[in-house]
């Protein structure tokens, strides 16, 4: 296999084996420790100095929140309620906890994207406040505590060890790039993990439309395009990339929980379509990134002789 196809079949293989392979959502308690891993592996080389709010972080919130009110209203005026609310759920939904590991693996600054998951995460979950109960009359302020939970399960605890694991031992700040398949490895169980459990959540539902269905899919997949070239506008050049990944790569599992609470399970289908969309994206993203590199290369050997 070439080279350039590597990274791309670790994320694309994976999600179509979930797929046809729902038992596979049985694993589902290894998604927390693998991701705490990947994040423990970017850390180790992370420049704290990165790690400040920035203007284009707040722009970000904003666009963020304003996709996912925009998207519901648009929806409600098909007559859809069920259509408004995947929507909204879709849209409003803050930034990946794994967004940092996919801007490590294309070498841009990680740091801005971490700053971005917590702004976003913070700043959605505020927002969801008000906004849950204006959308689906319901609500539950235990999901904050969750989201707190998040922050210093996801974030804080591998950030916390890979600091102290660089004081004790300097050298591990070169792990990352000794073993820099690792991440992407351990992110390619999790997609088949999570894959298996979109999978089985349509198994379990199988008396939705298909067209509804359908619909959802182009919804997710409408919302996810806009996000990431969006991302990439609002911000300054230099965050180009880092900026449409923080909007366009998505904490499915935290809408898709809020959605199956307040909404229901068709509602739940709008972040689940999410994930396939982002992550063939990702795929994307890896396979032209690593192709610019290998003729980069070519070309440099070829002057070289």
């Amino acid at each position: 296999m070439s080279k350039t196809l590597v990274r791309p079949a670790m994320i694309v293989v994976p999600l179509v084996l979930g797929m046809l392979l729902p038992q596979f959502s049985h694993f589902g308690f290894l998604i927390d420790p693998l991701l705490i891993g990947m994040l423990y592996m970017v850390y180790l080389q992370l420049d704290l100095r990165e790690l400040r709010p920035l203007r284009a972080h707040w722009v970000i919130l904003s666009v963020n929140l304003a996709v996912g009110i925009a998207a519901y209203l648009l929806m409600l005026l098909t007559g859809s309620r069920e259509l408004a609310l995947a929507a909204f759920f879709i849209g409003i939904t803050p930034t990946a906890t794994a967004a940092p590991v996919i801007m490590n693996l294309l070498h841009g600054r990680v740091g801005f994207v971490v700053s971005g998951f917590v702004v976003t995460n913070l700043g959605v979950s505020l927002a969801l406040i008000p906004l849950i109960p204006a959308v689906t009359g319901q609500f539950d302020p235990a999901f904050v505590l969750r989201v707190v939970r998040s922050l210093l399960l996801i974030m804080a605890l591998p950030l916390g060890a890979a600091l102290l694991t660089r004081k004790l031992h300097p050298d591990a700040e070169g792990w990352p790039k000794r073993f820099k398949m690792l991440s992407l490895s351990m992110w390619s169980v999790m997609l088949l993990v999570i894959s298996a459990k979109a999978s089985k959540f349509l198994h379990d539902h199988s008396e939705v439309s298909p067209w509804l269905v359908a619909a959802i899919f182009g919804l997710a997949a409408a919302i996810c395009a806009v996000n990431f070239a969006v991302g990439g506008i609002v911000v300054p050049r230099r965050f180009r990339r880092e900026g449409s990944q923080t909007l366009g790569q998505k904490n499915t599992m935290f809408t898709l929980s809020l959605a199956l609470s307040f909404a229901s399970p068709l509602a739940a289908l709008g972040p689940t379509f999410y994930v396939i969309c982002h992550n063939s994206w990702n795929a994307c993203q890896l396979f032209l990134y690593d192709r610019r590199r290998a003729r980069r290369q070519v070309r440099g050997g070829s002057a070289e002789r």
